[in-house]
């Protein structure tokens, strides 16, 4: 346990400024700017721990799917419906017969054009996850490490030079 800060003796000299300064009486330009770096850097520590609990999580969902369909595997003949930024929408027939239509769209669907047929692979005991047939996980495995490794090269320094510039640790 520390011991309780106390205030110098009146005209003393503290390490903020002259003798008797009061730092509400100093302007603005003279003022410590430490807690906004701390802040700062633990703004930036958190963003940073986010993207890669993110990226974490969405490499573990991408390994979880093929899982699922390298479980109950079911092959089909899929027509693309649309295509956006976000995401591929695609239609099949599965082995029962029935249109799949998945929310989702398709995993792994790069360079499809609407109108397109091409082979998808799917799980049996859930139809709405698919991917196109060939293509797994690891397509996806290069840009989340490129991600994560993006990540740790901004969010280290910059953290570094905002806890060395406030002078206080980061937590």
């Amino acid at each position: 346990m520390s011991a309780p800060r106390t205030s110098p003796p009146a005209g003393a000299a503290t390490p903020d400024g002259p003798p008797g300064a009061d730092a509400a009486a100093r302007p603005r330009r003279d003022r410590p700017v430490r807690p906004a770096w701390s802040w700062a850097a633990r703004v930036v520590a958190l963003l940073g721990v986010a993207v890669v609990v993110m990226v974490v999580a969405l490499g573990v969902g991408m390994r979880l799917d093929d899982a699922a369909i390298d479980r109950n595997p079911g092959t089909a003949t899929a027509t693309v419906l649309s295509v956006s930024p976000l995401r591929t929408g695609i239609e099949f027939v599965e082995g029962g017969g029935l249109t799949v239509r998945p929310t989702t769209g398709v995993l792994y669907p790069g360079l499809l054009s609407v109108g397109q047929q091409f082979l998808v692979e799917y799980s049996t005991q859930d139809p709405t996850v698919v991917r196109v047939a060939g293509r797994t996980a690891a397509v996806g495995t290069l840009p989340l490490v490129f991600t994560l490794l993006g990540t740790v090269a901004v969010a280290g320094p910059t953290v570094w030079l905002f806890r060395r510039r406030s002078g206080r640790p980061l937590w």
